[in-house]
């Protein structure tokens, strides 16, 4: 493990290298405004921006924008929480990269993959064209920065401060980004003029598929397939459903229909976070869940290498027995059948 001075070295440098690329954001050039004019050209649904190179005009085109939000103040919002919630998932990402063994490399490609990869998807099923990130290049340098400073700067918090991922300011900073991109993934769905039922899988899409994609990378049973975990894709599921009712039924605006959409999302999540509510599922030995066969299968190897070498050292000394050889390969045949029949 890296010493404190060589990490603080290192997050200097990464702040130095940051600031170059915010400049350039904040300054772009000639290429940048002809590469925005193809953009709105080829996606007619991506609002112009009303003060080029203006945090304004990176705000109103991210992760799709939306041409259908009457109110300025509502969608500067959303998208304001949509770039904070981007943070915090991937530095979930990140964390959970790293408690894997993964090096630096890979931390960044899961906190990237875990932030960005519900609207991703979303976008492939759309087939809306250049995916919001490639197209918004903050979304990718917000994963950058986060896993990077996650690195260097986490294990110190968690060693010295005794900090948790799983805290609840974690997860309420969690809730808050998952409304917004529940809003922003179900007026996706709108804009597109899909069916209502569209709508609510866009929505859900958006706020859940990078976590699952973190967790099978990761070698982990998906959280929102499994009733180990408290809830968490029926928050945004619930969010979507009101937002596409309150639209569809009862002519709702759309800037109420957000903040509803919204509310309901980050509430029932922190609702879900403390509670044993948990989907309909079957009863089944908690043994066939993915984490414990791998727990079973982890003490079956344990099992065969002791027993080989005992095997060995009674060889040494002296030819075991029939009856011992019987028992052993008994034993075996009946670890083989569990394991098969996991």
């Amino acid at each position: 493990m890296l010493i404190v001075s060589r990490r603080t070295l290192n997050f200097i440098l990464v702040v130095l290298s940051i600031s170059k690329l915010l400049n350039a954001t904040a300054n772009p050039g000639a290429a940048a405004a002809r590469s925005q004019n193809n953009i709105r050209q080829r996606e007619p649904w991506a609002r112009p921006a009303a003060v080029p190179g203006s945090f304004y005009d990176v705000a109103t085109q991210l992760r799709g924008g939306s041409v259908t939000a009457s109110v300025p103040e509502v969608k500067a919002f959303m998208d304001a929480v949509d770039l904070f919630g981007t943070a915090v998932f991937a530095f979930s990402g990140a964390v959970t990269a790293g408690q894997k063994g993964m090096d630096l490399l890979g931390m960044i490609v899961i906190a990237t993959i875990t932030a960005v990869g519900g609207g991703t998807m979303r976008d492939f099923l759309l087939d809306s064209g250049t995916v919001f990130w490639i197209r918004v290049p903050i979304y990718f340098k917000i994963c950058l920065v986060t896993a990077i400073s996650t690195y260097l700067i986490w294990p110190i918090l968690e060693r010295r401060m005794s900090w948790n991922a799983s805290s609840k300011l974690i997860c309420g900073a969690d809730a808050f980004g998952l409304g917004a991109f529940a809003v922003l993934g179900t007026q996706k769905g709108s804009e597109f003029g899909l069916a209502p039922l569209m709508w609510v899988v866009t929505g859900t899409v958006s706020s859940t598929f990078g976590g699952i994609t973190r967790d099978v990378l990761c070698l982990q049973a998906p959280r929102v397939m499994y009733p180990t975990k408290s809830l968490y894709a029926t928050a945004p599921m619930i969010g979507s459903i009101i937002y596409t009712t309150l639209i569809n039924k009862f002519d709702t605006s759309v800037e109420i229909a957000s903040w509803i959409c919204f509310t309901v999302t980050f509430l029932s999540r922190v609702y879900f976070f403390n509670s044993d509510v948990r989907m309909p599922h079957w009863d089944v030995p908690s043994w066939s869940q993915p984490q414990e066969r791998i727990n079973v299968l982890k003490s079956l190897s344990r099992l065969f290498s002791s027993k080989k070498k005992v095997a060995v050292s009674k060889n040494e000394s002296t030819k075991p027995s029939s009856e011992t050889i019987g028992y052993e390969n008994e034993e075996m045949v009946q670890a083989e059948g569990v394991a098969m029949n996991m």
